[in-house]
């Protein structure tokens, strides 16, 4: 009777028994499953609980101008991130990181309750990284990152462009070569304490290293650039135009020395500029040029040999022309002109004849050889490509028009194209902006080379044209383009502007001047032009708002480049000739001053030196001791002296002409020649 009673609790028993060994064998065997087969699996999932993969920051490339002056630089920072999990005292650190970071322990903590791993500051300076890893606090990582940061502020904005907040480029030639100067971000571990044998500081291993971006060089002058940016600051301030535009570019390289706008803005501000001020104006504004195109017009009607130096154009206050009727008004009554004079006296009824002469194919043609109507090629964002309409879209006026300047557009930079090809010889150039590239570790350099386009006219030809230029500084309308000590060429420009009713304002004008220097063999062509200038409409040209920018700028671009003078050359040879006699008595003769294969002639004293000592005249000025100076001292003593000189070299004075103690020559010019080993 008992054995029956016992059997329902050990049925109840074994079958719970059984029931344990089925549930613990599916653990055992789920787990054998899982440790295993599925072991990688698991494994990579605790380890992503515990560590993170980060991407480092990358050195963004410098951008430098043509002598190395830093015009864009990448400063490192660091991001400071708390892990709250590592953390043993919350109040105590955040007491603590007060002290370092701009933040008061209530924010500190506050921001932790919004996750584990918490961004707490960025971009803090090198220095109060160093003070927090100094502290060695748990759970605290420094990371560290790039801010892009502009030394020159202002300084060629519209062509360098920014980068926005995740140092991508957002302008200029930080948006067209981004890809070049943001090199290749590198990869980081980083460990919590769980797995760190770091038990405070950072937890960060670094996997693939960062690669920096390439570096690149550009074709500007920062002095040229800064030359330019004033004086278009000057004459903004003086005409309140809506923009002004300045360009400074070498004839034979295409290299653009200084391209500039104004207003402008600070590109380490960007974010609190006006748009309008943020464009590339140069390249991108188009605008009908008027009259600094009337020098192709006469290049097309010379090289169809359709005129020649005795055509004769008449001018009685207005062109005109027939069938159908047509009447331009001129800027005066020029009577009988050449072909010289039409060009210098900018003369709307000689080109208009002019027109005439030639068939409108041969106008086509000859601007798109110089480059109008299309993009010139440069390094920038969003060129534009001016307008052009080929002749099966002209109307009767079209031809007179077009050498006028009329009935096309053009940016700044396509202007400057044409004429540098007039000042290299005939070739067109095309500009460029970006000297070198070269990459972070310096091992590898690409370097741009100028690259001629095509052929446009004959050295002879262009000879003949930079002579007419010439002329309208000397004897046209373009006389306060002139320069104190060089020669120059250019041509003045007063275009009006569309008034959108199929007619021109009276009142809405762009003036410039575009011209060259030395006039005969160039080194630079400078182009300026002001839109839109305030003021009397009747004072409003290119003659007398832009051209003496022009002046000032050639003038200190040539100095600063150490192109020798070319005024009064002959003048200062006959001055040292004349001293020459003069001293004849004394027994000097003449020594040469050679450096590299080059000679300037000099006078030194020969054999007779007692007579050296003889007393001047009374009344007589004599040339001071410049040997041994600077540069620098010796332009103070010239200038003082109200002399003049021309320097040779660089350094310091090493020998003159003529020498200490001689009196003044006539055309009161000097020549220096410097060392070129001790540089100022």
């Amino acid at each position: 009777m008992r054995n029956k009673m016992l059997n329902p609790r050990i049925y109840r028993v074994i079958c719970v028994l059984i029931f344990a060994i089925i549930i613990i064998g599916i653990f055992i065997i789920r787990l054998c499953y899982l440790q295993i087969y599925q072991y990688e699996r698991w494994s990579e999932r605790s380890k992503s609980n515990h560590i993170s993969k980060r991407v480092l920051d990358v050195k963004r490339g410098v951008i430098t101008d043509r002598n190395g002056m830093e015009l864009a630089i990448s400063v490192e920072t660091y991001h400071v991130y708390l892990y709250t999990k590592e953390v043993k005292d919350l109040n105590e650190t955040a007491g603590t990181l007060s002290t370092i970071l701009p933040l008061t322990r209530e924010e500190i903590i506050k921001k932790c309750k919004n996750g584990k791993y918490v961004l707490l500051c960025k971009n803090i300076e090198l220095n109060l990284a160093n003070k927090i890893r100094q502290l060695n606090i748990a759970g605290i990582n420094l990371e560290s990152h790039y801010q892009r940061y502009y030394p020159q502020n202002t300084l060629a904005a519209n062509l360098i462009g920014f980068c926005g907040g995740d140092q991508v480029g957002l302008e200029g030639l930080e948006k067209l070569y981004d890809k070049s100067l943001k090199g290749y971000p590198g990869l980081a571990i980083q460990e919590d304490i769980s797995i760190s044998s770091n038990k405070g500081g950072d937890n960060i291993k670094s996997i693939t290293p960062p690669m920096g971006g390439s570096n690149i060089t550009l074709t500007i002058d920062a002095y040229i650039q800064h030359v330019l940016e004033n004086e278009l600051q000057v004459i903004a301030k003086k005409y309140d135009p809506l923009d002004t535009t300045a360009i400074v570019a070498d004839p034979y390289t295409g290299e653009i020395l200084g391209m500039a706008c104004y207003p402008t803005y600070d590109l380490n501000n960007f974010a609190k500029s006006n748009p309008f001020n943020i464009k590339n104006r140069p390249a991108t504004d188009m605008f009908e040029p008027g009259s600094c195109i009337k020098i192709i017009a006469a290049a097309t009607a010379l090289e169809n040999h359709k005129v020649d130096s005795s055509s004769r154009f008449y001018c009685k206050g207005y062109g005109e022309i027939q069938n159908p009727y047509r009447k331009m008004k001129c800027t005066g009554h020029h009577g009988l002109l050449d072909i010289n004079e039409a060009v210098a006296k900018s003369c709307n009824a000689a080109m208009m004849q002019l027109s005439q002469l030639v068939e409108p194919e041969m106008i086509y043609r000859m601007y798109k050889r110089f480059g109008l109507g299309e993009p010139t090629g440069i390094e920038v964002v969003s060129e534009s490509n001016g307008i052009l309409r080929p002749p099966s879209r002209w109307s009767a006026f079209s031809p007179s028009s077009l050498c006028i300047g009329q009935e096309l557009t053009v940016t700044s930079l396509q202007v400057v194209q044409a004429y540098c090809a007039i000042a290299n010889g005939g070739n067109l150039i095309r500009p460029r902006l970006i000297k070198s590239i070269t990459s972070a570790d310096g091992e590898f350099k690409q370097s741009f080379e100028p690259e001629v386009i095509r052929k446009v006219v004959s050295p002879q030809l262009a000879r003949k044209l930079r002579s007419m230029l010439r002329g309208v500084v000397d004897e046209g309308g373009g006389g306060r383009a002139a320069l104190e000590d060089y020669t120059s060429g250019g041509k003045t420009s007063t275009a009006q502007k569309p008034d959108g009713k199929g007619g021109y304002s009276n009142t809405k004008l762009v003036t410039s001047f575009i011209g060259m220097a030395p006039a005969m063999e160039p080194r630079i062509v400078v182009f300026v032009a002001l839109n839109e200038p305030k003021g009397d409409t009747r004072t409003m040209f290119g003659s007398r708002l832009a051209a003496p920018s022009f002046a000032v700028i050639a003038e200190k671009v040539l100095k600063h480049l150490k192109v020798p003078p070319d005024k009064n050359v002959k003048t200062a040879e006959n001055g040292v000739n004349s001293l020459l006699e003069m001293t004849a008595a004394h027994g000097e003769g003449i020594d040469k001053l050679n450096d590299t294969g080059n000679s300037i002639q000099t006078l030194a004293s020969a054999s007779n030196t007692s007579s050296l000592n003889t007393p001047p005249p009374v009344g007589i000025n004599l040339v001071p001791n410049l040997v041994g100076k600077s540069m620098k001292e010796a332009i103070r003593t010239v200038n003082s002296m109200g002399l003049k000189a021309i320097y040779d070299g660089d350094g310091i004075v090493v020998k003159q002409l003529p020498p200490a103690g001689r009196p003044f020559p006539l055309s009161k010019i000097l020549r220096i020649k410097l060392s070129s080993v001790i540089n100022e």
